[in-house]
């Protein structure tokens, strides 16, 4: 990471920054002048922060834990705890994990988001909420009326099928005892893992693909590494490296329904940007509002929500059983992330001190109705606010879902004609938030009402 800091020193200073003028996002020039100034700043941050971020990409990678006699690699840890299926020792492996973040990573962490508020006051004078609000152009107290009503319009079903997997996944258990790792195991799913098979992954996925009418590599401008590597990372990533000519997709592969998610989301990504138009300039191309990308990407992997495609592309015969586990981990996503966005406000506030636990152990458990570990109230946190663009994604891919059910049928997956309007929306990169794209289709207003009306038909 400090190479690539090094070798542009000039780019990442404050002054390069203060050359651009503040600026709406209403305009074209707007926009290319509003996501510039959010690279800079993010790479200021970055900058700050690359000695911290290389020890703590270190620690991740070196990292081992000795559990029941056995080493294992930190970064397995999550693999491991929801794979599984002794209570006890997965406790100890839970126990294992958060003693790294709390004794090596959690200083780390701190100092990090520190920094990060000194480059916010120092750039524009401001918290680092209203910083990143203010250079995203996203207004953070509508998007929180948003997150409030999901979690309001999701509790009793969220609690609905909380209680009824914890029956089902783990009898014995009292309801005021279930803590993370517990949730990780009802979240694994292993009853569903056989009838996803690893090896016919990538052809099944990358036929429907070719169905639509586009070909899964972009006509090679797309690379898969789906190696199973000692220290490769276990988070999946597309990396567009030049945009849109040369893309990666990662994947360490672990096997089940979590692949197909996975490789799902990750292809949404990298078919949005080995489509974006080569007229575009830098800042559309590469830059701008990620929920966009992130957008295209939870489009692709909300397949796993898709009753036809389970049955045509995955070969499931009767997918209601799965439907009903996948909606379970979709609410509990949502509403973890609406839990998030709420804390990291409060956390960038109040600053990372370790009163901010508490807060953190109240919000998120009573989103995901299991105890969360204390521990993680600084892991649990994604630089320059990145849980908005997942949120916003997540209100545009129900809005895409809507659109593509009404103009192509319910297997729009596999229907030729939906090739050109996707492509049509990847050709246009980042070039506009997801407002636009969403009022483009009909929509005048980005809720997760089309999200949640999806959702809710499963259970």
């Amino acid at each position: 990471m400090s190479e690539v800091y090094e070798a542009h020193p000039a780019l990442f200073e404050p002054a390069c920054f203060r050359l651009l003028e503040p600026t709406v996002h209403g305009s074209p020039e707007g926009r290319r002048n509003a996501y510039l100034r959010d690279f800079l700043a993010e790479g200021i941050e970055g900058d700050r922060n690359r000695e911290l971020t290389d020890e703590m990409l270190a620690v991740e990678g070196a990292a081992r834990v000795r559990v029941d006699g056995s080493e294992i690699e930190y970064r397995r840890l999550p693999v491991e705890i929801r794979r599984e299926p002794e209570r006890d020792r997965r406790q100890r492996l839970e126990d294992a994990r958060l003693g790294v973040v709390a004794e090596r990573l959690t200083p780390l962490l701190k100092r990090s988001i520190e920094i990060a508020h000194g480059v916010a006051d120092e750039l524009l004078g401001t918290s680092y909420d209203r910083y990143c609000e203010a250079l995203s152009g996203i207004d953070f107290d509508a998007l929180g009326n948003e997150t409030d009503r999901l979690l309001a319009d999701t509790e009793d079903a969220h609690e609905d099928l909380l209680s009824w997997y914890l029956g089902r996944v783990l009898p014995g258990v009292a309801r005021d005892d279930v803590r993370g790792h517990d949730l990780a195991r009802l979240l694994y799913g292993p009853e569903h893992l056989g009838a996803f098979d690893g090896r016919r992954m990538v052809p099944r996925i990358g036929a429907m693909v070719e169905a639509m009418g586009l070909d899964p590599q972009a006509e090679g401008r797309i690379e898969y590494d789906l190696e199973d590597r000692p220290t490769k990372t276990p988070r999946a990533f597309c990396s567009p490296i030049r945009v849109p000519d040369e893309i990666k997709l990662v994947l360490r592969p672990y096997g089940g329904h979590d692949d197909y998610a996975t490789f799902l989301h990750e292809l949404g990504h990298a078919l949005h940007f080995g489509y974006v138009s080569r007229e575009l300039p830098l800042e559309f191309r590469r830059l701008g509002d990620n929920g966009v990308t992130e957008g295209h990407a939870i489009t692709f992997d909300h397949l796993m929500l898709v009753g036809e495609f389970h049955r045509r592309v995955v070969e499931i015969g009767d997918p209601s059983e799965y439907l009903r586990f996948a909606a379970f981990r979709e609410l509990v996503m949502l509403r973890r992330y609406a839990a998030k966005f709420a804390y990291e406000r409060s956390l960038h506030r109040k600053g990372p001190g370790p009163e901010l636990a508490d807060e953190y152990v109240e919000r998120l458990s009573r989103a995901t109705g299991v105890r969360t570990p204390e521990a993680l109230y600084l892991d649990d946190v994604d630089p320059h606010f990145y849980c908005i663009r997942y949120l916003r994604a997540w209100m545009l891919s129900g809005v895409l879902h809507e659109t593509l059910r009404e103009r192509y049928d319910e297997d729009w997956f596999l229907n030729p004609r939906t090739g050109d309007f996707l492509r049509g929306l990847w050709a246009r990169g980042q070039s506009e938030p997801v407002e636009a794209l969403a009022v483009d289709v009909g929509v005048p207003r980005l809720t997760f009402g089309p999200l949640l009306r999806m959702v809710h038909a499963l259970v």
